[in-house]
């Protein structure tokens, strides 16, 4: 009898459990994370972009609060409790949603926080946050720290559902009520299990989009879909282009078209903005690429001489060298794209995609802007 209390007691303090000073406690059977919380007391109606920052975080002027534990020691409730981790967004790797499990609040956010630009707020979802190769959580070590932003920031742990870009973000979200600095609250994120959005590789050639935007639309009526788009390498420039203009209607909070297939390009470098094509509406001059009917390839660099005093623009002067060995046309273009972050691909229509797969593979910079015209 007495192993078995034994026992029993043991299984209850591994499912509930409090941190040294109780500032953070988690209920692995539940499913629930309570932390407390202290005011930044930034007054009413203030702008802010973190609900939740780390006690030692140094953007506590942007945040409601601020917690009194450590972000690591939170992060570590949230990993006791089960919470399962989501997929932070990643510019780098062209994932620009957020994905993770769905999560309750308690006080709900409406209470502490005004949302002007929708009564409707975004469900909120537990991603985990950015982890470096080593598995560590970005909010523990780095700056700003943060918990609980309100914009699409990929170390914070928690976030909103929603593509939610922080320029976009800023003066949208204003503090409902006056807290005295230093003032304690408790905050409990209830997790809302199977909520996460399903992980799908769809493959794209051109003459399946119709059945793809129909299966897509009717999988994300019974979940939330997180998709890695295959495009073929035999498709022509005009069918990646269609395929990324259905892809772009159907990118959603539940239809999420994220990340890039290694070796190949995020859709939307099939959608440039057209006035790109008028060297002067650009703020840089990246390297123009240009594949030939006859398999060869023309590097273009645009050189800006800004020697005139009296004009407010460069003096742009285009040098175009050809080539037939596609490993040298990438070296001389890298140079360029290394300064400037970006690459524009130009191809007829009917070119196929799997030569601009190629060059990309030989050129050497890492996480360019690109772009795709037609001509």
């Amino acid at each position: 009898m007495n192993r078995f209390r034994l026992i029993v007691a043991t299984s209850f303090l591994t499912a509930t459990c409090a941190f040294a000073k109780n500032d953070v406690v988690f209920d692995a059977a539940k499913k629930t994370v309570s932390f407390d919380v202290v005011s930044t007391d930034c007054g009413v109606d203030a702008d802010i972009e973190f609900l939740f920052v780390g006690p030692d975080s140094d953007h506590d002027y942007e945040a409601m609060f601020k917690t009194v534990s450590p972000v690591g020691e939170i992060i570590d409730a949230f990993t006791k409790a089960g919470f399962p981790l989501g997929s932070a967004m990643s510019v780098n790797n062209c994932r620009f949603w957020a994905t993770g499990d769905e999560v309750i609040m308690e006080p709900a956010f409406t209470n502490l926080v005004r949302d002007i630009r929708s009564e409707k707020q975004p469900k909120i979802i537990y991603t985990g946050g950015a982890r470096n190769v080593k598995g560590e959580a970005d909010a523990a070590i780095n700056m700003p720290k943060a918990v609980f932003a309100l914009y699409n920031c990929p170390q914070s742990l928690i976030l909103f559902d929603d593509f939610l870009d922080q320029s976009a973000t800023y003066g949208r979200f204003k503090v409902a009520q006056k807290l005295p600095e230093g003032e304690k609250r408790r905050i409990t994120f209830r997790l809302v299990r199977g909520t996460s959005h399903k992980k799908e590789t769809v493959e794209i050639n051109g003459t399946n989009l119709a059945t793809v935007a129909r299966c897509l639309k009717a999988k994300s009526s019974e979940a939330k879909l997180d998709i890695l788009c295959d495009f073929s390498p035999k498709m022509t420039v005009k069918a990646a282009r269609d395929a990324a203009t259905l892809l772009q209607m159907l990118d959603s909070d539940k239809i999420k078209i994220n990340g890039v297939k290694e070796g190949q390009l995020y859709y939307k470098a099939y959608l440039p903005l057209e006035k790109w094509r008028d060297r002067k509406e650009r703020l840089a001059q990246p390297p123009e690429i240009r594949f030939k009917p006859d398999g060869s390839v023309s590097v273009t660099e645009i050189k800006e001489d800004w020697s005139d005093e009296n004009s407010l623009d460069p003096k742009l002067t285009p040098v175009e060298k050809n080539y037939t060995d596609i490993k040298a046309a990438a070296k001389d273009a890298d140079a360029v794209a290394a300064r400037v972050f970006s690459v524009f691909f130009y191809a007829s229509e009917t070119c196929e995609i799997g030569r601009i797969f190629e060059y990309r593979k030989h050129l050497k910079t890492d996480n360019l802007n690109i772009y795709v015209f037609t001509e």
